[in-house]
């Protein structure tokens, strides 16, 4: 069979299609999804952001994943191909919490994740005995997660540091989260526990990879201790770099901030999301201690990690001064990077149940729910006044002067100072420009290119 594996972008308020020149990261389950199809196909990657969609392009199977600020474009793609007759199945986030929506555009839906069921769904497509839902009832185990094949995608479209033959690559280690906060749905599609694979798993696909500068995607990299050490220890002298994404409960084992610098990460992601206590523990994120959050970002900046911290915008509980707040916090403790979101009510979290039950959702659109647009009623703001503000703290923080001042508090506290300067000179100015444009910095995508209409 002739295969077709698609990343979806987005649409913008127009219903015109967002493209950019250049895509951030390649798309990891799309790689894995090659590796788990037999060799005997032929598959093929298109990242929908950069790349282009020839519809009229003889497939006999067209797999689409998508999360919700995807689905309109994803349904778009899917429409025109089951048009011309082609099989289409969808997966991913979204498809997963609406799986009777994604079916209405697709022959058959994946929910769940797609390790024991993507060869089953081929073998019944070979069979011509495609069913229309596919479910796995557990959670797979990691221990036979395969290498993911990039051979399949064009990875030039991916910037690159000048000399490096590869992109900065992703990969995971852990599935779950045992948090369950209100906004995210990550304990909905993973479980409620942290499932991993061996290191020497790791290992072996950072080997078969060949890149230097490693994404680590897990939601929390050090979220089972022991094993963060194994791993931590297991890189160094690998001669690579990381980044990943860490709770505020490292605190509780500071030592793996030492580790992880120890074994080559440079940034680590970390979701304070507010500094008001009352809005964390109505989200269910009561673990964030907000006196903490100095102690946090100390010890990272004393071994040589460069944090970049996310604040949500829109809790129940925030007042005008809330914004204020939150920069004067990031210039005192010297955070160089930071993102900022609007709080969104995801398809499938209890804070999309609560908002809903109480008749607050204003905004039903999928391309709105990208975390920079206020789809609920807010309780202290009106929705104007909310997404003003939330981009005001955007342009203030990434002012013209304050990107040179993030750039030298960010050289001062990395480890590898030389290679902090070149990338802050890349991406201070790339934040300041794209929030200027009140487009994120997190869109996926560099360098915007002009909207494109509608397919027909």
């Amino acid at each position: 069979m002739r295969i077709l594996l698609i990343s979806p972008s987005r649409l913008d308020e127009q219903q015109r299609l967002i493209k950019y020149r250049k895509a951030f990261l390649p798309p990891l389950s799309l790689a894995i999804l090659s590796s788990l199809t037999p060799h005997v196909h032929d598959v093929k990657v298109i990242n929908d952001l950069v790349e282009e969609i020839d519809f009229s392009a003889d497939y006999d199977l067209v797999g689409i994943t998508a999360m919700s600020c995807q689905a309109e474009r994803a349904y778009q793609i899917a429409d025109q191909f089951r048009k011309r007759g082609v099989t289409v199945v969808m997966g991913g986030v979204h498809p997963t919490i609406m799986p009777e929506e994604a079916k209405e555009h697709a022959d058959s839906v994946v929910i769940g994740e797609a390790e024991r069921i993507w060869p089953i769904l081929l073998d019944d497509l070979d069979k011509k005995t495609l069913r229309g839902v596919y479910k796995d009832e557990g959670y797979p185990e990691l221990t036979a997660s395969p290498i993911p094949r990039w051979d399949t995608m064009d990875l030039s479209i991916y910037p690159r540091r000048l000399g490096s033959k590869f992109p900065v690559m992703p990969l995971f280690t852990t599935r779950g989260c045992p948090y369950g906060c209100k906004f995210c749905s990550v304990t909905k599609i993973y479980g409620k526990s942290y499932r991993s694979r061996p290191v020497a798993d790791v290992l072996r696909e950072i080997e078969c990879t060949g890149a230097k500068e490693l994404f680590f995607v897990d939601d929390n990299i050090a979220c089972e201790p022991d094993y963060s050490r194994e791993l931590f220890r297991a890189l160094r002298g690998k001669g690579i770099t990381w980044i990943s994404q860490i709770s505020t409960t490292v605190l509780k084992n500071p030592d793996l901030i030492d580790l992880a610098a120890e074994s080559g990460c440079f940034y680590l992601f970390v979701g304070m999301e507010s500094l008001n206590p009352s809005s964390l523990k109505n989200a269910n994120k009561g673990f964030n201690k907000v006196n903490q959050y100095s102690e946090l970002i100390r010890r990272m900046h004393k071994a040589g990690i460069v944090p970049f911290t996310s604040f949500i915008f829109g809790f129940d509980e925030d007042l005008d001064a809330q914004f204020q707040l939150t920069l004067e916090f990031l210039r005192k403790e010297q955070v160089g990077f930071a993102a900022f979101w609007i709080l969104t009510p995801l398809p499938g979290t209890d804070l999309q149940h609560e908002l809903e039950s109480q008749g607050r959702i204003i905004d039903r659109r999928w391309a709105s729910y990208d975390g920079t647009k206020v789809v609920f009623q807010p309780a202290t703001f009106t929705p104007a006044e909310l997404t003003r503000k939330y981009w005001e703290t955007f342009e203030r923080y990434y002012s013209f002067g304050g990107i040179w001042s993030h750039t030298l508090m960010n050289v001062r506290h990395s480890g590898r100072r030389m290679d902090e300067l070149l990338r802050n000179l890349f991406y201070q100015p790339y934040f300041w420009r794209k929030v200027k444009r009140h487009d994120h910095p997190f869109s996926g995508g560099i360098g915007r290119v002009h909207p494109q209409t509608r397919p027909s």
